[in-house]
């Protein structure tokens, strides 16, 4: 393969532009109505960072050192960190009771004096720090006005007796012990460490059966939150229908017909106990378990998975006998299905093709427009870090405000159902080499996927090599340190080829 040819396999739909941000940290600070400073007087020496509103007005007791009754938002103003109605992040650093508290004037604030008292607290300037580790909240209600807050909590995963609403994204009274489970980051009964990243609220909450554990489905909710590991690689449970998640406990397909075009998933045990209609495209109100043996695609007690087409009701059904089942004829019908080997598709359901990795420094601002084939009328993203967002048109903008590693969930949607993505977001240190390498690979594997595939695969390191290996191909692509890109492909023989150096590729793909 020639250089020529080469270029030409390397249209991205991220860009990112320089800003003027401030370095992110890895955990938000916390939101003002939890500046309830008595909860923390055991833990002196320990510093908390809160949104704080300033306010003139309110108990305060103490100079420099104030008593942990006082409120906070009158203490930062107290101390000249805020103004009165500016939002801000203040640093609070616990301390230990004071025998006496001297009051003053200060900022159009009057502190009082007091006597002894058991716990105490200083204020300082935002410098950029984490908060701690956190205690189980429970739920997450408390966090709602964070959009996009990033902490970690201590728990111990429990399902007894707790509420679940939701799957990758749950409504934020559904309990974090047993959330924890359902996405798989601990076991029941184990202790660990979750990271919560705080939701908007979200119009619906999708029910599924994962790790055991069954959430249930919601409408509307005014708070939402998703959980990973700390390290924020956790992956994410697969949409109910798709291949990865089939459908379970459906007799028929009646339930759908209002979806015709679309195509869903679901693990059948072949049954032969019961009438069904047709053959090929069968009445909606026959039995999937017997039908799926009818049409061959699975044997009598054989437990799969099979893929379901929903189509329109039929003027006429034909009878068959196959496989040992025989089918009846029927006249004029509402709805239809047809059946077929699992095979991943879902039909005239949008199926997402934008890239699906990014990478940003903590400096950056960030832009990524979700893509989708068959006419999706709606676009979502959850789990994005605070400073992030997405509009109706699927348009993720921003400047995250934190650090880490994060696997959004992608939606596009139209009237047939909904289509999921995981699009693996790096934010932070080493960002912009990930970026380039991801921007590379999936140029690739979108216009050649005769020698790059499958793609969107796990993105490898090795002696200077950052690498995708493509299993289908046996072949392949790779960045090195040493500036230049490099390919390995069977069909053009069994050396590595130097196709020529990052920045051209870059310039030349718009990575």
């Amino acid at each position: 393969m020639n250089t020529k040819n080469i270029i030409m396999l390397l249209s991205v739909c991220f860009c990112i532009l320089f800003s003027n941000q401030v370095t992110s940290r890895n955990i938000s600070p916390l939101p003002h109505n939890l500046a309830d400073i008595t909860q923390y007087r055991d833990q002196i020496g320990a510093v908390y960072y809160f949104y704080v509103t300033g306010q003139e007005t309110g108990g305060i007791w103490g100079t420099g050192i104030y008593t942990d009754d006082t409120e906070i938002a009158v203490a930062a103003v107290h101390a000249g960190l805020l103004a009165a109605d500016q939002v801000g992040v203040i640093k609070v650093t616990i301390q230990a009771g004071q025998t006496s508290y001297s009051g003053s004037t200060a900022h159009n604030v009057t502190s009082a004096n007091y006597n002894s008292w058991e716990g105490s607290y200083s204020v300082a300037t935002d410098d950029g720090g984490d908060n701690p580790v956190l205690a189980d909240p429970g739920n997450l209600t408390a966090f709602r006005d964070v959009l996009g807050g990033v902490y970690h909590f201590n728990v111990i995963a429990d399902e007894e007796n707790k509420g679940l609403w939701g799957s990758n994204v749950y409504s934020d009274d559904s309990a974090l012990a047993k959330v924890a489970i359902h996405t798989g980051v601990l076991r029941l009964g184990e202790s660990g460490t979750v990271r919560v990243v705080i939701v908007p609220e979200q119009e619906s909450y999708i029910a599924s059966h994962y790790n055991t554990i069954n959430s249930s489905s919601f409408s509307a909710w005014n708070g939402s939150y998703a959980v990973s590991n700390v390290s924020g690689n956790t992956a994410l449970i697969p949409y109910p229908g798709s291949f990865s998640l089939p459908l379970t406990g459906f007799y028929n397909l009646a339930a759908f017909r209002d979806t015709v075009g679309a195509a869903f998933h679901f693990t059948v045990t072949g049954e032969n106990n019961t009438s069904i209609w047709g053959a090929g495209i069968y009445t909606d109100d026959s039995s999937l378990a017997v039908s799926a043996v009818h049409a061959g695609i699975i044997g009598l007690d054989q437990t799969a998975t099979v893929k379901v087409s929903i189509l329109a009701g039929q003027s006429s059904y034909n009878s068959s006998t196959a496989f040992g089942i025989t089918s009846s004829t029927y006249g004029e019908w509402g709805g239809s299905y047809s059946l077929h080997t699992a095979d991943g598709g879902n039909g005239a359901i949008p199926d997402i093709n934008s890239a699906l990795s990014a990478s940003i420094t903590s400096e950056q601002s960030f832009f990524y427009q979700i893509t989708a084939g068959d006419h999706p009328t709606g676009f979502n993203a959850t789990g994005l870090p605070e400073g992030l967002s997405v509009d109706s048109n699927g348009l993720i903008s921003g400047t995250s405000k934190v650090n880490g590693h994060f696997n959004i969930n992608l939606l596009a949607m139209n009237a047939l159902g909904v289509d999921m993505a995981e699009l693996s977001l790096t934010v932070g240190e080493g960002a912009e080499a990930v970026s380039t390498a991801s921007c590379i690979f999936h140029w690739a594997e979108q216009s050649y996927p005769e020698f790059f595939s499958p793609a969107s695969l796990e993105t490898l390191e090795f002696a200077g090599y950052t690498y995708r290996y493509y299993s289908a191909t046996d072949s392949y692509l790779a960045l090195h340190t040493d500036g230049n890109i490099y390919v390995l492909i069977p069909i053009f023989g069994t050396q590595i080829i130097n196709v020529g150096s990052i920045n051209d590729f870059r310039a030349l793909s718009g990575c």
